[in-house]
């Protein structure tokens, strides 16, 4: 047996009949996504035998990227980073109360809402179990990232992390998948081995906008191209420095189902290279990637200065945070993470911003405006 399907017969109940669902939401979907896909092909120029190579790429070669920013602070009081150094697990929002999206970690919330939905109620123990009784166990639930198809240095969803954790392939197996994020209930969903919808859907994107999941000017042939070298080895480090996608708004977002430990299913660990500057958090991230014996690699990184942001994009008050949270006058990730951990010890000195949670939303979004204009 392989170590893939090891885990896959470890699933709780409950995590194992997620997966069931959305594989067979999958199933039904494929003969509309077969009939899609065998059209862009034919318009595409590409044999139909393509997809074959395709669909065998995605499935032995994609890998999830998991983005978080290590300096932030977690509801244990550590940072992210230390945090991860001290369990050797990646937690979800439900564990951990923090999130680079939405923070909405109780009961009958809105992702607690969006879970049922999207599977069917198999996290609350409906046609599962004749109880509900472990419904809302926190660590059962899944933990979200998004899959890497196109190798931006910058990662698949820079927008929720400055760095990121590239899982093994085999992860996949355990996993499900959305086009697009699942707060917005997408139709196109999948499995590793039962692709098809979400296929046809990055393909159609890229047939009629020459762009998907932050490349520009690709048409379906050049997608496809991108995917069947996946085969490629993901640890050059020279892919990492080339220029980054800044996308924000375009991901298949990733569902992982059991438990994801730094020691087995991390196969490289991706930073902004801002947090060995200055302060610990560096000295952490390589620490975490000594003790749990997978490479740190830097990508290019994001650095703005001041004078350069914008006051039309995530609204008139970016310049004034911009300005205050700078580190001689270049605003970099970690200078944004030192905001927030100021914020968090001592939010009277940033009262005249407004509360704690409007100061929070306005810190998140300047590290949009990092990503897009940095």
């Amino acid at each position: 047996m392989s170590p893939s399907a090891e885990i896959a017969l470890q699933l709780h109940p409950f995590q194992a009949a997620a997966v069931a669902n959305i594989k067979a939401q999958a199933v039904a979907l494929r003969p509309d996504a077969l009939e899609t896909i065998s059209h862009i092909f034919r318009m595409s120029n590409v044999p139909i035998e393509t997809l074959a190579n395709v669909r065998q790429a995605i499935a032995q070669h994609a890998r999830i990227a998991l983005h978080f920013h290590p300096d932030r602070p977690a509801r244990s009081g550590h940072t992210v980073v230390e945090a991860l150094l001290e369990d050797g697990r990646y937690k979800n929002q439900f564990e951990t109360g923090i999130s680079n999206g939405l923070v909405a970690t109780q009961l009958g919330g809105a992702r607690d809402d969006w879970e049922r939905n999207l599977f069917k109620g198999a996290y609350h123990g409906s046609k599962v179990l004749d109880t509900a009784k472990s419904a809302f166990n926190p660590a059962l639930r899944p933990k979200y990232g998004a899959l890497d198809l196109v190798r931006n240095s910058d990662g698949p969803a820079p927008r929720f992390g400055s760095c990121y954790f590239l899982l093994r392939p085999e992860v996949s197996s355990r996993s499900t998948f959305t086009y697009g994020g699942s707060q917005a209930a997408p139709k196109d969903v999948g499995t590793v081995d039962e692709f098809d919808a979400i296929l046809a859907a990055l393909l159609e994107e890229c047939f009629t906008r020459d762009t998907a999941l932050g490349v520009e000017n690709v048409r379906p042939k050049g997608m496809l191209e991108l995917i069947r070298g996946l085969s490629k080895s993901t640890l050059v480090e020279a892919n990492y420095k080339r220029l980054p996608s800044r996308n924000l708004d375009h991901l298949i977002e990733a569902q992982i189902h059991g438990d994801v430990l730094l020691s087995r299913d991390v196969e490289a660990l991706v930073v902004d290279p801002s947090f060995f500057l200055r302060g610990d958090t560096g000295p952490l991230l390589k620490a975490l990637s000594e003790t749990y014996e997978f490479p740190l690699i830097f990508h290019h990184g994001f650095q703005m200065p001041t004078e350069s942001c914008p006051s039309d994009f995530r609204g008139p008050t970016m310049p004034s945070l911009a300005a205050r949270v700078a580190y001689k006058g270049t605003v970099v990730v970690q200078a944004i993470g030192e905001g927030v951990r100021s914020l968090v010890a001592d939010a009277e000195q940033w009262a005249d911003r407004g509360t704690v949670a409007e100061v929070l939303q306005e810190l998140k979004l300047l590290w949009h405006v990092l990503v897009r204009y940095g």
